[in-house]
C-alpha cells in the first residue's frame, strides 16, 4: 500500500512537471528564466519518473538507484542555476554562483560514475549533503533579495516563498535518507510549488498566499470540469478500442472549445467566491477607465473617480488636489472618506512635489523605509536627506494618503491623486498599485483636454461676446446720444425748476449705460500686453491722486518698497485696474470707515508657480488691504464671473476684466477674506527681467 502511495504521488508530481516545462519553453524559449526553469522541471521530471519505475520493479534496483543518483547529481546546477536568476537580476555575483554550482554537479556526477563509495548508503548521504547545500544556496538567493524589494508587500511575500520553500524542499530530501518513507507528501507539495513559481515568472510578480490559492482552486476546478466532459464523451465505450479511439478525438476537440470558456467562467466564479473584494476592485477600476474615455469635464471626471472609488470599498481615504490660479497652493476638489487637509502650501510642501514631479508614484512605505534606511548610515548627507524625507512624509500624511500619484504634464504638476486603507498594515500590492497609475495617466489626459476645451470655450465665447459688443456699441451709443442732447436741451430750455431733477436723471442714467457699453466693449476688446517696463510705484501714486480730489469715508495708505524691477505692461491697464480694486475697497467701507492699505514688494516664485521648477523669477506684489465687513464665502467663490454682482448699480465686469488684463501680463490675482475683518486683494505680476538686467549693466 505504502509502495502504491509512492507510486501515485510520485507520477503525479512527474507529469506536473513536465507539463510546466513544456509550457515555460512554448511561451519562450529565448527567455532564459524560462529555460533555467524548464530544465528546473525535467530534473525533477526524470527524479521522480526513476523512482516510480523502480518502485513498480520495471527498473532492476540496482539500475534504479545508478540512475536517480546521477539524476540527483544534476540538481545543485539546475536548481541554483534558475533561483539565482529568478531572486533578482543576472549579476557577476550569479554568475560566480551558478559556475560553482555547475562545478559542484560535475564533481558529483564523475563521482557517481566512478561508483565511489561502493556503497548506496553512503553515497546516498554524500548526494543528501550536497543537494541540500544547494537548495540552501538556491533559497539563500532569494533571502538576500529581500534588501532590494522596496515594497514592504512584496517583501513579505517573498519572504513566505522562501519558507515555502525551505518547507517544500526539505520534505523532498527526506527521500534520502535510509529507511524513511515520508517524502511522498513532500513530491506533491514540491509539484505545487513549481506551479507557484510557474505563475511566478509568466506573471512577472510575486503572488501573495490568497492570490495563489486562488489561481490553484482555478486550475483544479477547470480540470474537474473538463474531466466530467471527457468521462461523459469517452467513459461509455471503453469496451470497444475503436470507438475510445474516437470518441477520445472527439473529447479532445471539445475539450479544446470549452477550455477558453469553462476556464474564464470557473475563474471569474473563484475569483468572486475566495477574492470578492479584490476582485470587485479591478472591476471597478476598469469601469472606471472605461467611463473616463468619454469625459472631458474635469469636474465629471473628479466626481466620478471619487463615487467609483467610494463605493469599491477597498479604499478608506481617497482625494485629488488640483494646482491653484494663484500659483501657491493645491486645493483638494475632491474627496471621498474622511476629509483630509483642504488646501497644501505649495511652497511650504516643495520637498513633496519636487519629489513626486521626479518619481510621479510616491508610496509612504517606501519612504518610511527609505528613511529608517538612512538613518542607519548617519553620514551628515544622509541626515539632511532623512530631514527632506520627514518633510514629504509630512505632507503626505496631511493629505492622509498612503499612496501619491501626480498628474505630470510637460514637466509641471498640475495635480496629485492619493489614496490609502487604513486597515492594511502595508500598502497596495504591486497590480493594484499599476490599475491605480494606469487610472491616474488617464486623469491627467482628461485634466488636459478638460484644460484645452476651456481654452477654446473662452476663446469662441469672447470671439462671440466680441462681435456682440460691436453691433450693440453701435446700437445703443447712437440713440443714447440722442437721448443725452435732447435732455441737455430740454434742460437748458426749461421754464420750471420742477422739471430739471428729471432730466438730470434722465442724463445721469444715459452716462452710467454709456459706461456699461464702454466696460462691455473694454471686457470683449483683445488685450495687448505692454512693450515698455513700467513703474509700478509711479503708476499707482499718479492713480491715488484721484482719490485725494474728494473726501473719501477712510483713509489711504500707500507703502511702496524702493528700487522694484520693472513691470512689461501698458500703464493704462494698470491704472484700470488699481482704480478699480481701490474704488470697490472706498465702497464697502462707506458706511463704518476704516484704512486701505496699497503696498508693493518683490517676490521670487517658482517659474511654473507650482513650487516644482528648477528656477525661479523675479515677481512684483501689490497688495489692497481693506478693513471693511468681509465677503461671504459664497460670494467669493463668485467675484471673478462675468456680470456677477452684489451692487444695485453695478454691472459685474470690473473683477472680471481686471483678472482678464492681469491674466494677460502673465500675473495672477488672488483675493481672501473675512467676514468683520476684511479683504485682501494680492496682485502678482512678473518682473521685466531683461530690463532689469540692462539697468544693472
Amino acid at each position: 500500500m505504502e509502495s502504491w502511495y509512492q507510486i501515485q504521488t510520485g507520477l503525479i508530481a512527474a507529469i506536473i512537471c513536465m507539463a510546466l516545462a513544456v509550457n515555460v519553453l512554448l511561451r519562450g524559449r529565448e527567455n532564459e528564466l524560462f529555460r533555467r526553469f524548464a530544465w528546473f522541471n525535467l530534473n525533477l521530471l526524470a527524479w521522480f519518473l526513476i523512482d516510480v519505475l523502480t518502485l513498480s520493479e520495471v527498473f532492476p534496483s540496482a539500475l534504479g538507484g545508478t540512475a536517480r543518483a546521477i539524476v540527483a547529481s544534476l540538481l545543485p546546477a539546475t536548481c541554483i542555476g534558475f533561483f539565482a536568476g529568478f531572486a533578482a537580476e543576472v549579476t557577476q555575483q550569479t554568475v560566480v554562483v551558478r559556475r560553482m554550482a555547475n562545478i559542484l554537479s560535475g564533481g558529483l556526477l564523475i563521482t557517481v560514475l566512478a561508483g565511489w563509495p561502493s556503497q548506496d548508503s553512503w553515497r546516498q548521504w554524500l548526494l543528501f549533503a550536497a543537494i541540500t547545500l544547494s537548495l540552501f544556496l538556491a533559497l539563500l538567493q532569494m533571502g538576500l533579495r529581500l534588501r532590494s524589494i522596496e515594497s514592504q508587500l512584496d517583501r513579505a511575500r517573498l519572504k513566505y516563498v522562501v519558507l515555502a520553500g525551505i518547507a517544500v524542499f526539505g520534505l523532498l530530501l527526506l527521500e534520502f535518507i535510509p529507511g524513511l518513507h515520508a517524502a511522498s507528501a513532500g513530491r506533491i507539495l514540491t509539484a505545487i510549488y513549481m506551479y507557484f513559481l510557474f505563475q511566478v515568472i509568466t506573471r512577472q510578480r510575486i503572488l501573495d498566499l490568497f492570490e495563489f490559492v486562488g489561481r490553484f482552486a482555478v486550475m483544479s476546478g477547470s480540470a474537474l470540469v473538463l474531466s466530467l466532459i471527457y468521462v461523459l464523451l469517452v467513459g461509455w465505450w471503453r469496451y470497444d478500442l475503436g470507438l475510445f479511439v474516437f470518441n477520445t478525438i472527439i473529447a479532445a476537440v471539445v475539450m479544446l472549445i470549452l477550455f477558453d470558456p469553462v476556464r474564464t467562467v470557473v475563474e471569474e466564479r473563484l475569483n468572486r467566491l475566495i477574492f470578492r473584494e479584490k476582485f470587485e476592485f479591478a472591476r471597478v477600476i476598469e469601469r472606471l477607465r472605461m467611463k473616463l474615455d468619454h469625459v472631458i469635464d474635469a469636474r465629471v471626471m473628479i466626481d466620478t473617480i471619487m463615487e467609483h472609488l467610494e463605493a469599491s470599498r477597498r479604499v478608506t481615504h481617497a482625494s485629488i488636489y488640483l494646482f491653484d490660479n494663484d500659483g501657491l497652493s493645491f486645493t483638494a476638489v475632491g474627496q471621498a472618506g474622511a476629509s483630509p487637509i483642504l488646501r497644501l502650501d505649495a511652497i511650504q510642501a516643495r520637498p513633496f512635489t519636487t519629489r513626486l514631479l521626479k518619481d510621479q508614484v510616491l508610496a509612504l512605505e517606501n519612504l518610511q523605509a527609505e528613511k529608517e534606511e538612512l538613518k542607519k548610515r548617519g553620514t551628515v548627507e544622509d541626515q539632511a536627506h532623512v530631514e527632506i524625507l520627514d518633510a514629504i512624509i509630512g505632507s503626505m500624511e496631511s493629505c492622509q494618503a498612503a499612496l501619491v500619484m501626480g498628474f505630470v504634464s510637460n514637466e509641471q504638476l498640475l495635480g496629485f491623486f492619493c489614496v490609502r486603507d487604513e486597515r492594511l498594515r502595508f500598502a497596495f500590492a504591486t497590480d493594484e498599485i499599476k490599475a491605480l497609475v494606469a487610472l491616474s495617466v488617464q486623469a491627467t489626459i482628461t485634466l488636459e483636454n478638460s484644460r484645452l476645451f476651456d481654452r477654446v470655450r473662452e476663446r469662441d465665447r469672447l470671439a462671440a461676446i466680441g462681435e456682440m459688443a460691436a453691433g450693440l456699441a453701435h446700437e445703443i451709443r447712437n440713440p443714447l446720444g440722442a437721448i443725452k442732447g435732447a435732455a441737455q436741451l430740454l434742460e437748458e430750455s426749461a421754464d420750471s425748476e420742477d422739471e430739471d431733477p428729471y432730466l438730470k436723471v434722465i442724463t445721469e442714467e444715459v452716462n452710467r449705460l454709456n459706461g456699461v457699453v464702454s466696460q462691455f466693449l473694454t471686457y470683449a476688446r483683445p488685450l495687448k500686453p505692454g512693450t515698455e517696463g513700467i513703474d509700478i510705484n509711479e503708476v499707482l501714486e499718479k492713480s491715488l491722486t484721484l482719490f485725494e480730489v474728494a473726501e473719501q469715508p477712510c483713509s489711504i495708505t500707500f507703502d511702496g518698497a524702493p528700487n522694484l524691477p520693472p513691470v512689461r505692461a501698458e500703464a493704462e491697464l494698470i491704472r484700470q485696474v488699481t482704480l478699480n480694486l481701490a474704488r470697490n475697497a472706498i465702497e464697502a467701507m462707506a458706511e463704518q470707515g476704516g484704512e486701505l492699505n496699497i503696498s508693493t514688494s518683490l517676490t521670487r516664485l517658482r517659474r511654473d508657480g507650482q513650487g516644482v521648477a528648477r528656477d525661479t523669477s523675479s515677481h512684483v506684489r501689490i497688495r489692497f488691504a481693506d478693513e471693511g465687513p468681509g465677503i461671504a464665502p459664497e460670494v467669493l467663490d463668485r467675484l471673478f464671473i462675468p456680470f456677477y454682482t452684489t451692487k444695485s448699480d453695478g454691472t459685474g465686469l470690473g473683477l472680471a476684466i481686471c483678472q482678464r488684463i492681469v491674466r494677460s501680463l502673465g500675473g495672477t490675482i488672488d483675493v481672501t477674506s473675512r467676514i468683520g475683518t476684511g479683504t485682501v486683494f494680492t496682485l502678482t505680476l512678473p518682473a521685466d527681467e531683461s530690463s532689469t538686467r540692462t539697468t544693472a549693466s
